[in-house]
């Protein structure tokens, strides 16, 4: 799981020739492999700087007269081939270092040798410190997609695996980790030691990984494999939860995959504060804190559901990423996507009580927002650049990766693709590989044409919309591709008009395996329908039964009345995703919003408590698109009115023995309602924050955030003065952290100002600036533009170039106003480089759709509404 930090890009080097199309891509001349690393690191984390001395074994295919390798932002201070001096020259422009030697060097088996010095960064990319709240520094690296070329020389890139060996001379007391267990330690003079760790499989550089700091290890074994929780020392018991849940998942992968875990040992690093999400490193998975520890005291079941989810995610990796590796960036979806639909499948596995597949058709929906959209790219895309390759980590990547792999386990059928993904990894182990790897592996296993319906809705951007028409004989099913109307009815900043109709209009064809079901239970039927084929299906079914296909449905009025009356029986993933389709389709203008709205209304209070959690999330949001006045008044009266029922069947307060989803449910309803500024809501959590203003221990877990949340929502200076002190008070970093971000939902435009102000002093966390200024953009987006645009370097100073040019267009992004678009195009013209856009056009898309909702959607809300009283 990735973050969106990057290096700066670099363009392919691919020839045109058939024969090259199918090689693998490289940014380094061909004919030179590496073998194998064996590298001493020497970190100083008081002057926060490194040196190293690398040797590095290669083979070559050719003669040549130099050795090119990754390097950027190192001094390379002497070098070596075969013994022999060789001359350094550094490109920062092509993040390169060719060694040159004085003769050539032949085909066969060379050494490079390289002594060197580099920076500890600040931010989290390549080699880089979180310093700990209350003094104390860990030292840490993350280097997806290419930064481990900030670390050492060395071929960075996926496909050029080799075996790295590392040696560290670190400070006694402290605990240094990497990808394998110690092969040993001895002490040095002035307080040192060097610790040497055991040579890794064969893998790919991005893999590799090194840390240090005040640091302990709590383990136990699972059958032959040391699991750990590395975590600062005092923390252990925060861990125990994470080490709970890696022993579990371990049994598990190792069965699924049909292949045990390879290393020795899997450790679980937590670094302090926010190292933008987690890293599955081969032995050394790094997480952000929040990410991996679980404390009681301070966590919800929510909490509980996110740890255990961002930990399977990481874990799958282990398979699916370290030891068989996409080809190239293009293929990142092989690691993301997959490694999402196995945490889903094993999360469900052992614990279905929270959901977990309802909570991935919210993601699937999330995935079909963006698709829909003209910024939408597909699954596999170009990577002409690592700057690109950055921009990868997305949600269509992630979330509709998992959304299709759904997809296609469901036709394939279990069994069959669980054999196809054991063939695929057993054949490509230790290896790279492409997706086209994996379809003929599941095609085999399947004995379907598994790859025809994969390729359609991996290599194609954009949403099948399956329509619905009855007929006397029954249904008619046909297909098209789903585009909002937005895009071509209000002003685009990006594209011409022309551009943007051809692509709208541009014919698209899926095969999709569509999964048929009478609406009161019964045999399942599946048809695959194409655009060019017209399926038939008998009146009264759902069509997309069980939702594990990646399209939307839309009925025409006939239909959709036969499955409203139907509505409140229907199973809870049916229920769910005709809710999620009706919003969709009425926000893009193909269907009436009064069918989402009429859906809403016949949800019983006793429904699947995570479809009431995504409709208040869902309630919450349209609220965020009204302006103050009587029409968003009244929009919150209405909604307030149809959670109501749901409020008073959960209560504010936790029953013993109640379902997990119902504890789940509520912290998100309470924060909902409390957004809609419900009154009651609005009251009781200001009456138990005025209980606990000076000890938040007072409330359970379960308590604290909608509480804390709506006590600054609905706050005043003196509230938000205590929360602030309480901030600053904190002790433990996980709940400072929360707090910190817990002041920026504020909707004082006064208070919000205070928070943003506070976010580039030394008061908050250094790290938690971005993630404070976003928070704030949330409720006041064209606030924290011009705070952005007048303080861009104190709140991005942990960030590099390409974490600025993301972080940017996120913050406009939730903003209705077109001409905020204009400026963010504008900015980016100026500051960011054409191949790191990826994100600004995204975040106009997303600016022009909340504009169009805004302008043509909202009046048939307040219209059905008023037509309600």
């Amino acid at each position: 799981m990735r973050r969106a930090l990057a290096a700066l890009g670099l363009l392919v080097a691919l020839a045109a020739t058939p024969a090259a199309a199918s090689a693998i891509p490289t940014q380094l001349p061909r004919g030179v492999e590496p073998v194998g690393y064996d590298l001493t690191i020497t970190p100083d984390a008081a002057k926060l700087t490194f040196s190293g001395h690398l040797t590095a074994t290669v083979d070559v295919e050719g003669p040549t007269d130099r050795l090119t390798l990754n390097a950027l932002n190192l001094e390379i201070t002497g070098a070596t081939i075969d013994g022999a001096a060789a001359t350094a020259t550094l490109d920062p422009q092509t993040q390169t270092a060719a060694f040159i030697a004085g003769r050539p060097i032949g085909r066969g088996r060379h050494v490079l040798t390289v002594d060197y010095a580099g920076k500890i960064a600040d931010g989290a990319t390549g080699f880089f410190h979180v310093d700990y709240a209350g003094g104390g520094r860990m030292l840490t690296t993350q280097f997806e997609p290419a930064d481990a070329r900030r670390f050492l020389p060395v071929f960075d890139e996926p496909a050029k695996k080799a075996v790295f060996t590392l040696t560290a001379i670190v400070p006694e007391g402290q605990l240094a980790v990497s990808n394998m267990p110690e092969a040993g330690s001895e002490p040095l003079p002035g307080g040192l030691k060097r610790v040497r760790f055991e040579p890794t499989p064969k893998m790919s550089s991005y893999l590799l990984f090194f840390g240090l700091g005040d640091l302990e290890r709590i383990s136990r074994n699972v059958g032959g494999t040391t699991v750990s929780v590395v975590i600062r020392k005092g923390q252990a018991a925060q861990a125990r939860y994470a080490l709970e849940t890696a022993e579990q998942l371990l049994g598990y992968y190792n069965d699924y995959f049909g292949r045990k875990y390879p290393l020795p040992k899997l450790d679980l690093v937590a670094a302090p504060g926010d190292v933008s999400g987690s890293m599955e490193n081969w032995g050394a998975i790094l997480f952000s804190q929040s990410n991996v520890i679980f404390d009681p005291k301070l966590s919800s079941v929510a909490d509980q559901l996110d740890v255990y989810r961002i930990i399977a995610h990481e874990m799958a990796h282990l398979w699916s990423g370290d030891l068989v590796t996409m080809r190239w960036w293009d293929d990142l979806w092989l690691n993301e996507g997959f490694a999402s639909w196995m945490a889903t499948k094993a999360t469900d596995h052992f614990h279905p009580e929270w959901r977990p597949m309802l909570l991935a058709q919210g993601d699937k929906d999330d995935a079909m927002l963006l698709d829909a959209r003209p910024s939408a790219h597909p699954i596999i895309q170009r990577v002409a650049s690592v700057a690109q390759a950055e921009q990868a980590f997305d949600a269509i990547t992630y979330k509709k990766g998992e959304a299709v792999i759904r997809m296609l386990e469901a036709y394939a059928g279990p069994d069959a693709w669980r054999d196809g993904v054991r063939a695929y990894i057993a054949d490509h182990a230790y290896d790279v590989a492409t997706s086209d790897d994996l379809w003929r592996a599941v095609d085999r296993a399947a004995g379907k044409p598994v790859s025809a319906v994969a390729r359609d809705f991996t290599t194609q951007p954009g949403v099948p919309l399956v329509r619905v028409v009855s007929t006397p004989a029954g249904l008619s099913l046909t297909e098209a591709r789903l585009a909002s109307d937005a895009h071509v009815q209000t002003l685009n900043v990006t594209h011409s008009r022309r551009d943007i109709e051809a692509q709208a209009a541009a014919v698209l064809s899926w095969r999709a395996p569509v999964r048929l079901q009478p609406v009161g239970g019964g045999a399942v039927s599946e048809r695959m329908l194409s655009r060019a084929s017209l399926q038939s299906a008998p009146a009264g079914v759902v069509v997309n039964a069980g939702q594990r296909g990646y399209f939307r449905v839309a009925y025409d009025r006939p239909a959709f009345e036969a499955l409203l009356e139907s509505f409140p029986h229907l199973p809870a993933a049916d229920q769910l995703g005709l809710l999620k389709d009706g919003l969709a389709l009425g926000m893009v203008g193909e269907q009436p919003l009064a069918n989402y709205l009429r859906l809403t209304a016949a949800l019983p209070a006793n429904a699947d408590p995570l479809i009431w959690r995504e409709q208040a999330r869902t309630l919450a949001g349209i609220d965020g698109y009204y302006a103050a006045g009587p029409q968003r008044a009244a929009f919150r009266l209405w909604t307030s009115n149809i959670l109501a029922p749901v409020l008073k069947r959960v209560g504010f307060d936790a029953r013993p023995g109640e379902p997990p989803a119902d504890a789940v449910l509520r912290e998100t309803l309470l924060l909902a309602l409390s957004q809609v500024s419900d009154p009651m809501v609005g009251a009781e959590a200001r009456r138990r924050f005025a209980v606990a203003a000076t000890d938040l221990t007072k409330l359970p877990p379960g308590e604290r955030r909608w509480v804390v949340v709506g006590a600054a929502r609905s706050g005043d200076a003196a509230t938000f003065q205590a929360l602030r002190g309480l901030a600053r008070g904190a002790r433990d970093p996980l709940e400072r952290n929360e707090l910190y971000l817990d002041l920026a939902a504020v909707e004082d435009e006064a208070l919000a100002k205070q928070v943003l102000a506070l976010a580039i002093t030394d008061e908050a966390p250094t790290n938690l600036a971005p993630a404070m200024v976003r928070e704030v953009a949330a409720l006041h987006p064209e606030l924290v533009w011009r705070f952005t645009m007048d303080n861009l370097p104190a709140i991005t100073r942990n960030l590099d170039t390409l974490g600025r040019s993301t972080f940017i267009p996120r913050v406009a992004a939730t903003s209705n106003d077109l001409q905020m678009a204009r400026d963010l195009v504008a900015y980016a013209a100026k500051n960011i480089p054409p191949d790191a856009r990826g994100e600004v056009q995204v975040a106009v898309a997303r600016i022009r759709n909340n504009a169009d909702i805004r302008a043509r959607r909202l009046t048939q809300i307040d219209a059905w509404i008023a037509s309600r009283r």
